[in-house]
């Protein structure tokens, strides 16, 4: 090999080093410690005034697996963020709203992973008396936020099955069918 040659690759793997060690420094630095820290982050950074900030109600931290779900009131909508656990600490990985008021859901596929995130905001008018959900037949956990608001959540880790079809039920303590979609 010769000096030029030498000297290029040197060169060419110190460049490379150092933009490795640059990213690693970003990612350390917009990861947080904690998922709380990760949520005001978030706060802080889509909701930039005061007046925002202060619309902000009722917010709970549900954790499933690497991932915590934040769902919070703005308004007359509810907001879910999805956190997720890395190497370097937690990171925003999806956020959706929508309003408070009729049957709703929104799935996510991670490609990296294949888990597959299915929520939607439970009725406001039959938010208290439902007690179960099902999707396609199966237990969605349910999260309240207070009497007025709450969301559904499933994360299925098993993308085999078709979710092309949603068919939700809303049940009440007895299991009788209160709403559905």
């Amino acid at each position: 090999m010769g000096k030029r040659t030498k000297a290029t690759l040197i060169f060419v793997t110190t460049i490379v080093f150092i933009y490795a060690i640059l990213a690693i420094i970003e990612t350390v630095n917009l990861s947080s410690k904690t998922a709380d820290e990760a949520f005001e982050k978030f706060i802080n950074s889509e909701f930039k005034t005061e007046v925002a900030q202060n619309e902000i109600g009722d917010k709970e931290f549900y954790r499933i697996g690497n991932y915590t779900f934040v769902p919070f009131e703005v308004g007359n909508n509810v907001s879910l963020v999805q956190f997720e656990k890395g190497i370097f600490g937690w990171k925003l990985s999806y956020y959706s709203q929508d309003e408070n008021g009729g049957y709703s859901y929104s799935s996510v596929v991670d490609e990296l992973n294949g888990d597959i995130l299915l929520h939607g905001v439970i009725p406001k008018d039959i938010v208290t008396k439902t007690k179960t959900i099902k999707v396609n037949g199966k237990d969605a956990d349910i999260v309240m936020l207070n009497d007025k608001a709450g969301i559904w959540i499933m994360m299925n880790n098993n993308n085999q099955e078709n979710f092309d079809n949603i068919k939700l039920e809303f049940l009440d303590n007895v299991g009788d069918i209160i709403g559905k979609m």
